[in-house]
């Protein structure tokens, strides 16, 4: 037989076939385009997600670096330098604290030397603008509107001076300073930035693991556990120090970077399923005509190439126009989000090059080869006179055991039982679908502003008596007495109040716990050692002071929960059992447990107390007053017992309607209308959560884009599958009407067969869906947030699964019945 070439007929014939077969051609090049738009939108899009999530952990920590380093020496400077995971090695250093102020008695900010790398090129990411030069004298400041304002000088400007009172190693300086430049943008704003010879001057050091600073910028941006690992052994951390990952790489932008490439495995295998399901049951109907063409002379080999061409005309017009829709959406949006950051967009890296265009093509060219594939050969597999007999029917020996349950529920389970395999694509992309939509709407609602900020005990607002930092107790203010409490009680908006109380205290030298605590205190936090100290401490212990801590009934249960050994409630109440602050020290609680400890009041030294010892907490929320002793923990009524009015260092409040403005308002007027009114100091989740949102910008609104497209790929998928199911199944349902069913029982078998297809799908998503979502959840809970499931979200999308379920095929039935009489679809099959 002469080989006879009829490439151009073949394309001619595909070229129709597009226009003659419209609707299903145009849900396959829906699909295509669809697949190009979202590959390309998670690449780029998807890129610069990730690229803003970063952003936020920068804004946080207020610069670009994945370790810290405190306290070093010049030997771990130089193998930092020259280490070849470490890009950057910036080095700030503690100088100073501030006092006090013409205008305000206590501030809240501190002095602090950055060199040249840590100015230029660690903290410049989170800067959005500078006014002025980096401090190169001894009296010049870099100073923020924030840290002005704090000392009650929010008018001053670049050249201006002021006169402050400030601390460092040498002791209480009172110094004019010099404005030489400001700055604004996100980190610690209460901070006077100076010059290496103020740093200098301050008779810090920069090995002093509370002063000097390594900031490590890597290569790679992560810091992997081994990365981690290996720094510390290269450069020998002592005990002293400490090297503590960033909050960026606590991140795990590895697991996130791993979610975007499963999100395109999942887009590439919806559209997987999509393609070949409608291709498969195009095929199927269309056996008689491509028997036809055999009749006339066409070979199964040019049958092939038809469907392939078919394929790859609807697959060319799909990938362009998805391409084009991604690249106006992307980079429409692009735009959108970095202006919603507030930042200026040379600090962003729009994450798009031309290999993105090759990666988009490539997965969605072999997402619809392979789809492909199999419809193609199916139309090749008949000779002529099978193909015109055609009609598709299970070829495995049917056979029929008693069943439990209702005939039309049996005849839904025999009817999407038929071809299994086309039953497990549809709940396999409905339940893909699902399981994307579950994960991030899990994982959207766990980085939420609302979930993320939270205060002690759920408080809505911290306030802190800042005037109980100053050394000398004749120095505390009363600022939160009780005119001050019972004016925030009488708030019907007020639920409850948590205050913290304070009470100076001199714990004498004991052999046992004290020599423990002390030497571990001194291995840790000092440079002396406490063998140097420790025949002072016994001869003059009022001059090592410490703290009581003063808790309500409350906040001891909610603290008692959060430690790993329980304490006597009764024995705790009455005074007889106290919990030990731990101050990061890492102590074995078996050499604490149970261990009596004695002390005094400061102001008054005759009477003596003692308890026993009985938990041990790291919970920070206590710290805000910490001497070189240990802090004691104890029930707020013992310590009102043995002093009056004791000092409240702090007071949590919990509004009767959780982010209540109005209550939040009256309390600050409360504050402001009070004679210590710079002398407060607070905390509200209401200005945290809008900080946040600030942050995160259009990050969640991007995420849920992507699931929702997802998701429309799969209902597409179902939509097509049950049409093209009531079309094949148009014989079979019209013989059952024509001996007695009625179209109410037709209805009622088509609504329980969407049924099985919800639930087989929800089945999926609440197992296989819900395992990945919580191994991804783990992977990114870098603030340990626990794991929880949006009910009301995921509720919604149930639900909407199933009335879809049950919709589509009773609206495609009533469709495709009410064109013709029942005689007339029963004739149309012969």
């Amino acid at each position: 037989m002469l080989r006879n070439n009829n490439g151009a007929v073949i394309t001619r014939m595909a070229t129709h076939s597009l226009v003659r077969n419209k609707g299903k051609n145009i849900v396959l090049i829906l699909a295509v385009m669809l697949s190009a738009f979202m590959l390309f939108t998670v690449l780029t899009v998807g890129g610069t997600w990730i690229r803003m999530l970063k952003l936020e952990m920068l804004r946080t920590q207020g610069g670009e670096f994945e370790a810290v380093l405190y306290g070093f020496t010049k030997e771990q400077e130089e193998i930092c330098q020259g280490h070849p995971e470490i890009k950057a090695v910036g080095i700030g250093a503690y100088s100073g604290w501030g006092i006090k102020t013409e205008q305000d008695d206590t501030l809240h900010s501190i002095f602090v030397w950055a060199d040249k790398t840590q100015w230029e090129t660690i903290l410049k990411p989170a800067r959005k603008w500078v006014k002025g030069s980096y401090p190169q004298k001894a009296n010049e400041v870099m100073v923020t509107r924030e840290v002005l304002k704090d000392c009650g000088m929010e008018q001053l400007n670049v050249g201006d001076s002021f006169t402050i009172t400030y601390g460092d190693n040498l002791g209480e300086h009172t110094r004019e300073l010099v404005i030489s430049g400001m700055w604004g943008g996100y980190g610690d704003k209460k901070t006077f930035y100076v010059s290496k010879e103020f740093f200098e001057q301050s008779g810090f050091m920069l090995q002093d693991n509370a002063t000097g600073l390594l900031h490590l910028q890597l290569k790679s941006g992560i810091i992997t556990n081994k990365l981690f690992e290996r720094l510390e052994k290269d450069l020998k951390v002592d005990k002293k120090q400490r090297l503590i990952p960033s909050s960026t790489a606590q991140t795990g932008m590895v697991y996130v970077l791993l979610g975007v490439l499963g999100l395109i495995a999942v887009i590439c295998l919806s559209a997987y399923l999509l393609i070949y399901n409608i291709l498969y049951l195009s095929v199927s109907g269309n056996i008689r005509y491509y028997g036809l063409l055999q009749t006339i002379g066409m070979t199964p080999k040019q049958i092939y190439q038809l469907v392939k061409k078919q394929v790859w005309l609807i697959g060319a017009m799909g990938i362009g126009m998805g391409l084009v829709l991604g690249i106006v959406t992307s980079f429409g949006l692009i735009p959108a989000i970095v202006k919603g950051l507030g930042i200026h967009e040379k600090h962003i890296e729009i994450v798009f090059h031309p290999f993105i265009f090759g990666l988009s093509i490539l997965f969605t060219v072999a997402t619809v080869k392979i789809g492909s594939r199999k419809p193609a050969r199916l139309a090749t597999l008949s000779s002529p006179i099978e193909a015109l007999g055609y009609r598709k029917v299970s070829l495995k020996k049917q056979t029929r055991k008693p069943a439990k349950g209702g005939i039309l529920w049996r005849m839904a389970k025999e009817r999407i039982g038929r071809d299994k395999k086309k039953t497990a694509m549809v709940v396999a992309s409905l339940g893909i679908s699902l399981s994307v939509f579950l994960c991030m709407v899990t994982l959207i609602e766990s980085q939420g502003p609302r979930t993320i900020v939270s205060n002690y005990m759920e408080s809505d607002m911290i306030i802190n008596n800042d005037t109980m930092q100053m050394r000398e107790k004749n120095e505390w203010k009363p600022l939160i007495d009780i005119s001050f409490l019972e004016n925030i009680k009488e708030d019907e908006a007020i639920k409850k109040v948590y205050p913290v109380y304070n009470e100076e205290i001199v714990i004498p030298w004991q052999a046992e716990f004290i020599d423990y605590w002390m030497t571990n205190f001194y291995d840790m936090w000092m440079q002396e050692a406490y063998d140097d100290v420790k025949e002072d401490y016994q001869k003059h212990p009022e001059k090592y002071y410490s703290f009581l801590v003063g808790i309500d009934k409350d906040a001891f249960r909610y603290l008692n929960l959060t430690m790993e050994n329980t304490v006597a409630e009764k024995d705790f109440l009455e005074g007889k059992a106290c919990i030990l602050y731990d101050n990061m020290l890492g102590l074995d609680f078996e050499k604490v447990n149970g261990q009596k400890i004695s002390y005094y009041l400061k102001d008054n030294p005759k009477q003596r107390y003692q308890m026993t010892m009985q938990g041990i907490t790291n919970d920070t929320h206590y710290a805000n007053l910490l001497g070189t002793p240990p802090t004691l923990i104890v029930s707020s009524t013992f310590l009102k017992k043995i002093t009056k009015n004791p000092y409240i260092s702090k007071l949590g409040i919990e509004y009767e309607r959780e982010y209540d403005e109005e209550a939040e308002d009256r309390i600050k007027d409360l504050m402001d209308d009070s004679s210590y009114k710079k002398d407060f100091s607070y905390s509200s989740k209401i200005e945290e959560v809008k900080t946040v949102e600030k942050a995160q910008g259009n990050m969640m609104r991007i995420g849920m884009g992507l699931a929702l497209l997802l998701a429309f790929i799969g209902i597409m998928n179902y939509v097509n599958t049950s049409v093209s199911n009531l079309q094949t199944s148009q014989m079979e349902l019209s013989v059952m009407e024509s001996i007695g069913m009625t179209q109410k029982q037709l209805q009622k078998l088509l609504v329980r067969e969407g049924v099985l297809y919800a639930v087989s799908a929800l089945l999926f998503a609440a197992t296989i869906g819900l395992f990945i979502t919580y191994c991804l959840y783990q992977s990114m809970n870098y603030r340990q947030i626990p794991f929880e499931v949006p009910v009301l979200p995921v509720l919604l999308a149930g639900a909407t699964v199933m009335l879809m379920c049950i919709a589509v095929p009773l609206i495609a039935y009533w469709r495709l019945g009410r064109k013709e009489t029942l005689v007339e679809r029963i004739r149309g099959f012969e």
